[in-house]
């Protein structure tokens, strides 16, 4: 996995507590995936404090760039300062930069799934818990945090390639992933604008990254990849459980995300 060299980013904001953060990224230094983060801020339990607890999902690399991103949506000018609470790691495929987060961060917890042997968790999700919602007491009983339990619903798919885990935040009825679903197949994508440096008439699928076109979710090639890399068969039940969920907009690592017609998308891909 690549980035550019002081690589940029580019933010959306999608409410007053979720940030999104997407940056250029290549799939073995050639294909064009691009990446993203999303960060989630809320009021500090300490009423002595107005620093606002932080959660990062599937963080972007440690870097200058991205902490300015933290510190200017938290409103936290000191890096020291910051509460980053908890590290979500979605799949095994995007835990790289999860480690270096707790090591600058001690007192941050890394949530993530069974199978990753380089980043030290402090809750992971096992195949016991796999293909089914985890949300309201069952997730009390994995992860004792109102901060998690009381904003978030979770269903991991241990038959997923990458072992997936995916993330409802029930406030904005955002869902979050990260291999699930991909969706580059638009010839505007936001992680290779002109914002981080692309050409206005930037082709991110030309050459190697011809095929990036078909990852989305109305094409053939596409909907047999992702139902072949999630094993639809042994993951049917937990792929019903996410689709049960209220969800109105979907947030994937790779490519733009959805925002219109989200579930029929995702039950066009995994349930039609």
């Amino acid at each position: 996995m690549v980035y550019p060299e002081n690589f940029k980013v580019v933010t959306k904001s999608l409410s007053n507590n979720i940030l999104l953060a997407a940056s250029p990224f290549k799939r073995f230094d050639k294909i064009n995936f691009g990446a993203r983060m999303a960060i989630f801020k809320f009021p500090s339990t300490n009423q002595d404090s107005v620093i606002p607890k932080l959660i990062l999902w599937s963080p972007l690399p440690y870097s200058p760039q991205v902490v300015n991103v933290i510190n200017e949506f938290s409103g936290v000018t000191s890096e020291s300062n910051l509460d980053i609470a908890y590290v979500i790691v979605p799949d095994r495929e995007h835990n790289l930069a999860a480690a270096l987060y707790k090591e600058k961060f001690p007192n941050t917890k890394i949530i993530g799934m069974e199978g990753i042997e380089k980043v030290p968790l402090d809750y992971t999700f096992k195949e016991k818990d796999g293909n089914k919602l985890i949300s309201g007491e069952v997730l009390k009983e994995l992860i004792n945090d109102e901060l998690i339990y009381k904003n978030f619903d979770f269903v991991y798919l241990p038959y997923h390639a990458n072992s997936e885990l995916v993330l409802f935040d029930k406030n904005s009825k955002v869902l979050f992933e990260a291999d699930l679903l991909f969706n580059l197949g638009v010839p505007n994508l936001e992680q290779f604008s002109p914002q981080l440096g692309y050409p206005e008439n930037y082709n991110p699928h030309s050459g190697f990254s011809f095929l990036t076109r078909y990852l989305q979710p109305y094409s053939k090639v596409g909907v047999f990849m992702f139902n072949k890399l999630v094993n639809n068969a042994k993951s049917r039940k937990g792929l019903e459980a996410i689709y049960s969920l209220d969800f109105n907009t979907i947030v994937m690592c790779h490519g733009n995300i959805i925002t219109k017609d989200a579930k029929e998308a995702f039950k066009h891909v995994f349930l039609s």
